[in-house]
């Protein structure tokens, strides 16, 4: 009898002990670091092979979008000054802040050679610095516990202000316009509008308990698709240009790193909420590179360098959900 009880007690450690091993693995592949991570070796492996996904990549990131607007309601911008002091900060941080720091430090590097070989890259830092902010804000918000109502009203409110302020910037810089506001308003609609109305219904009270059980794994999932296929689509371009890179990542170490860790300890000591914060910081430095990447293939088919800054950001704006987790755990132990 002993025997029995003895054999059944250490059966059951030996099966708790394997199944917390298995929820450590899990626990560990589910993390958004080694997903996000993971996204990016895949793509520089798989490369050119990534394309079908590239090609879904629109309805991949609109699907994402579903989930992570399903945390917004409407209510929020009641009263309207709900909506207008994110939308003015927001604007603020994105196209002011971001965007000047941003040209000014790609004038410094690409705009004065004598030959001209370089003035590519600075007009596709142009083109992205003129780019709404990326969709993407939402869903990286939403993963660190960030303010979802400043998010949504920042991203969805900013790209109607891109539609003025795109062709103003460009006009400025460039000394022409080149984005069809048209074209800014599709990229609205397919990744903003229509995800935020489907989102309206999985906000019903039986359907979003569920949703919210499930949205951060479908979020961290579904940028694994979007992000697999431009780090793929990039990875010649990378392995090519190694010195150029490295320029553009400094740019992009200054211009998103450096100043959105500065802006973040520069809000936390003057008693900021910590929720406006996160999305703030995600607003000033979070560029739609899918948006200037569109627009450099569109508009300079034959100037294929102008594409690769889009190509870098892509990669900083993924790393930079890492990273600053990170930064945030260390900055809240101290």
């Amino acid at each position: 009898m002993q025997d029995k009880v003895m054999f059944k007690f250490v059966n059951f450690v030996m099966n708790s002990g394997k199944s917390f091993q298995m929820q450590k693995f899990f626990s560990i592949i589910n993390h958004r670091d080694f997903v996000l991570s993971l996204a990016l070796v895949v793509g520089l492996i798989l490369g050119e092979h990534t394309r079908p996904l590239a090609e879904l990549s629109v309805y991949t990131l609109a699907f994402v979008m579903v989930f992570a607007t399903t945390g917004f309601s409407f209510k929020n911008w009641v009263p309207i000054g709900n909506a207008l002091k994110p939308l003015a900060w927001s604007t603020f941080l994105n196209f002011i802040v971001f965007g000047l720091v941003l040209i000014g430090l790609s004038w410094l590097f690409f705009s004065n050679d004598p030959g001209h070989r370089y003035f590519p890259y600075y007009v596709g830092f142009i083109l992205v610095a003129a780019a709404p902010p990326g969709p993407s804000v939402i869903p990286f918000s939403t993963m660190l516990n960030g303010d979802n109502n400043f998010s949504v009203t920042g991203v969805f409110g900013l790209h109607f202000i891109a539609m003025v302020l795109t062709p103003l910037i460009l006009l400025l810089f460039l000394g022409d316009s080149l984005i069809d506001p048209l074209k800014i308003f599709n990229i609205m609609v397919q990744l903003i509008v229509i995800p935020l109305i489907i989102s309206r219904f999985l906000r019903h009270k039986k359907i979003l308990p569920t949703i919210e059980k499930h949205r951060e794994t479908v979020i961290k999932w579904g940028f694994f698709l979007v992000v697999t296929p431009i780090m793929g689509m990039s990875a010649s371009v990378f392995f090519a240009e190694p010195g150029i890179v490295l320029t553009m990542s400094l740019i992009l170490l200054i211009s998103m790193y450096v100043l959105g860790f500065l802006y973040h300890i520069i809000m936390d000591k003057s008693g900021a909420r910590r929720s406006m914060i996160i999305s703030s910081t995600f607003m000033m430095t979070t560029k739609s590179s899918a948006f200037s990447a569109v627009a450099a293939f569109t508009f300079f088919q034959g100037e294929p360098m102008i594409a690769l800054p889009s190509a870098v950001v892509s990669v900083f704006v993924t790393l930079f959900i890492i990273v600053y987790s990170g930064f945030l755990k260390w900055w809240e132990k101290k």
